[in-house]
Parts: structure tokens; C-alpha cells; sequence
């Protein structure tokens, strides 16, 4: 199967070469850290190292990071003498990895799943344990760990269902991948079923919880910008493709009854910046960007900067979370939560849904099916700011519920780190 795979691979970089290369000329998210990927660990990071044998924890990208950020600083507690390196697939995962993660000691990007680029990289390294966050299912670097007797866990471990689905038509295949996995770190006990059915063995599996609901998100310590009394906030963060069109005519009703309603839209992907500023104008609005204001905004801000979102939710009065309107499977609501803000979101919610069945139960969010049902949920809650702070407050309560996966997979793995 692994030859299979790996033809199919080698196949497939031939065949999209031509994309490949011209997405590298003509797209910088693609260069970013590319010799990396191929197989050139930093000189930075070996002097980091400077022989010993690391912890390394790998998180694809900002969603990833900023989950696996509290088993970053609790690993640093527990093992303070041992070296914590940081790997990521993605030029804004890399970036703020960077910037909200300084119990890493190195940061860098993760190899190309090749099996000549994963041995050289993991010789290079040599680390002592390797924690991959979610599920990032690398056959190539798991087999090479386990040949190199270094031992690998999941953490955070998730499963889909639409994942699921795909991952059973190859369960012959991952029955030998998860053979290279010494232990499985699962969010839920529907993931934990999951990863069984697909082919990890019982003995493996265990249920720790998210590790999302442990990020300390840090107090707001002032507001980015000055907001008039009078004013509604909604804030729209981490959008794709389509929700912003919606979102601009949903505004566009709402300003009939809410006259000094302000929205604030934070596009999840920063090279949609000049698009969604199209939309827009388009619209009949003046686009105001984050990096371009001078004095107050007026109806529509486009945050187009990378780190401040979370400074945006404690301004508004309603939080709106993209990705869950359209197939991509929406973004952390506990940003929102944290600053005690109603959350709203639509159905498409498949990468968050126990957050998102969490914080529905106690009353903190409202999920909505489509454009109608998201105008009627913000309506209510902008005539309402009484029931809109009480349901803020419930959000935050879901916060502390769920707390605690951090120390349980700690406690899981602290065997398998062992004196390596």
C-alpha cells in the first residue's frame, strides 16, 4: 500500500507541476518556507537544538497553533530543560505561531510528506517525541518515526463525519498508517469510534477532551478603536468566499432600523483582502481598512490585518463566525465567547461541533440555517441588548465547563515522552 501511495504521490507532484510552479512565481503564501518543505532544516533551528533531542509539536495552521498553544506552555512547565520546537504547513500558521507562541523555541515549516524528505528531516532533528495536533495523517513521516524508534501521538485528535466517509474507502491503508502511531489523543468519544472504525487499534485510543477549550485567551486590554455609545457592533470574523455578499445585504436591511449600525468584516484569508473591499464598494459602501483608518469608522470596516480579531470581538455587541455558511466547516467560536459576546454561526460547523453543540446547550450562541434565519437572529439580538449580554455571559460560561484536556493529555502521554 505504501508503494501505491507513493507512486499516486510522485504521479501526482509530476502531473501538477506546471500549477505548482506557477502558483510558486505568482503566489508568496506559496514560496513561504518551500526549502523547508523540501527537506532544509534551518540552521537557526540546529543551533536551537544544539544536539539535543527535541519535543516536536507539529499544528498546520492557525486553528491548529492556537489549540495546541496550551499544551505548548503546560509541556514547557512540565519540562523545562527539554528543547520545544514548532512546526506548521502554513505561511499565517507559521506567522503567528511566531508571534503568540514563545514557549516554542524554534519555529519552522513542516516537510513535504516524501519519503527521502521526511528521513532527512527527522534525522536532522532527531527529537525525542513527536505530537501532532488534530489529525494530520502523514503515512510517509509516521513509518519513517517508527523505523527511527521515535515515538508519535495525535493530540486533539478529530474525525469528521465528512472525513470519516472518505477515510473508510482506504481503511486497508490507515490500519497500517495508525500501526506507526504510538498513541491516539481523540477530542471526543465520537471521534474515538471514528478512528477505530478506520483503523486504529483499541489500545491506542483515548479520549481527552478539546484542546481548544483550554486557550488562555488573553484579556482585551484596550479597544482598537473608539466606538461611540450609541453605536451597534457586529462583527463578522474569519469569513469566506460568499458569506461576505450576504453579510452586505443583510447590513444593508438592518441600517433601516439600526441607522448607526456598524459592521466589521475580518476575511479569514489575507490575500481576499482587496476582493472583499471590492465587495464593498460594490455594495454602496466605502471601504474603510483597518490599515488605512483615520478617525471613526463609519459603516463598514474591513479588518485587514493578521492578530487583532479577537481585539474586534470585544468591541461589537454581536459576533458573527465565518466559515459555517458556506462547506468549509467554520472557526473557533471561543474567541468570541471569551469576551462574553452572543455568538451567531450557520450550520456548516463540522470542524467545531462539540464547541459548537456546547455553547448552542447553554445558551451562549444561536445557529442559523441560511441568509433569512442570520438576518432574523441579528435582528432579534440588536433590539434586544439585555438578552444579548445575558447570552454573552452564557458563552463564557462554556469555557470553563469544558476545561481541562491539557492535563489529561499530558497525563497521557507522559509515559511515551518518558527520558528520551
Amino acid at each position: 500500500m505504501y508503494i501505491l501511495y507513493n507512486l499516486l504521490l510522485v504521479i501526482a507532484t509530476v502531473l501538477l507541476s506546471p500549477v505548482i510552479l506557477f502558483k510558486v512565481l505568482t503566489v508568496p503564501k506559496y514560496r513561504g518556507g518551500l526549502t523547508q518543505k523540501l527537506g532544509r532544516v534551518r540552521k537557526g533551528v540546529l543551533r536551537v537544538l544544539d544536539g539535543s533531542r527535541p519535543i516536536w509539536v507539529h499544528a498546520v495552521s492557525v486553528g491548529e497553533v492556537m489549540a495546541a498553544h496550551p499544551l505548548v506552555r503546560e509541556l514547557k512547565k512540565r519540562y523545562p530543560n527539554r528543547k520545544l520546537i514548532l512546526s506548521t504547513v502554513t505561511v499565517t500558521g507559521n506567522h503567528t505561531a511566531k508571534q503568540r507562541v514563545p514557549e516554542a523555541d524554534a519555529v519552522f515549516y513542516f516537510p513535504f510528506d516524501y519519503p527521502w524528505v521526511v528521513r532527512k528531516v527527522i534525522s536532522r532533528i532527531n527529537p525525542s517525541i513527536v505530537l501532532i495536533a488534530e489529525t494530520e495523517l502523514w503515512p510517509n513521516f509516521f513509518r519513517e518515526l517508527k523505523r527511527q524508534g521515535i515515538p508519535s501521538a495525535v493530540v486533539n485528535g478529530r474525525i469528521s463525519p465528512r472525513s470519516y466517509k472518505n477515510y473508510l474507502k482506504f481503511r486497508g491503508f490507515f490500519q497500517e498508517v495508525f500501526r506507526n502511531v504510538t498513541l491516539l489523543c481523540m477530542q471526543s468519544e465520537n471521534d474515538a469510534v471514528r478512528i477505530k472504525d478506520i483503523g486504529a487499534h483499541a489500545d491506542r485510543i483515548i479520549v481527552t477532551g478539546n484542546l481548544k477549550f483550554d486557550q488562555k485567551i488573553s484579556d482585551v486590554k484596550s479597544l482598537p478603536l473608539h466606538i461611540a455609545p450609541n453605536r451597534r457592533v457586529i462583527t463578522a470574523g474569519s469569513t469566506h468566499r460568499g458569506e461576505e455578499a450576504i453579510l452586505l445585504d443583510i447590513y444593508s436591511r438592518l441600517r433601516n432600523k439600526y441607522p448607526d449600525l456598524l459592521l466589521i468584516i475580518a476575511p479569514r484569508h489575507p490575500e481576499r483582502f482587496d476582493e472583499v473591499c471590492g465587495l464593498i464598494s460594490n455594495a454602496g459602501f466605502e471601504c474603510q481598512r483597518r490599515t488605512r483608518l483615520k478617525g471613526s469608522a463609519k459603516d463598514v470596516l474591513l479588518l485587514d490585518t493578521i492578530g487583532e480579531l479577537r481585539a474586534f470581538y470585544a468591541l461589537c455587541d454581536i459576533a458573527f463566525v465565518g466559515g459555517s455558511l458556506v462547506k468549509v466547516g467554520g472557526h473557533n467560536l471561543l474567541e468570541p465567547a471569551a469576551v462574553k459576546k452572543p455568538v451567531i454561526f450557520s450550520r456548516y460547523m463540522f470542524n467545531f461541533k462539540e464547541i459548537s453543540e456546547a455553547i448552542i446547550e447553554a445558551g451562549g450562541g444561536i445557529m442559523v440555517k441560511d441568509k433569512d434565519e442570520l438576518y432574523a437572529g441579528l435582528d432579534n439580538l440588536l433590539a434586544d441588548k439585555k438578552n444579548a449580554a445575558a447570552m454573552g455571559e452564557k458563552a463564557f460560561s462554556v469555557i470553563a465547563v469544558n476545561s481541562g484536556a491539557t492535563t489529561r493529555t499530558l497525563d497521557a502521554i507522559r509515559d511515551i515522552i518518558g527520558d528520551h
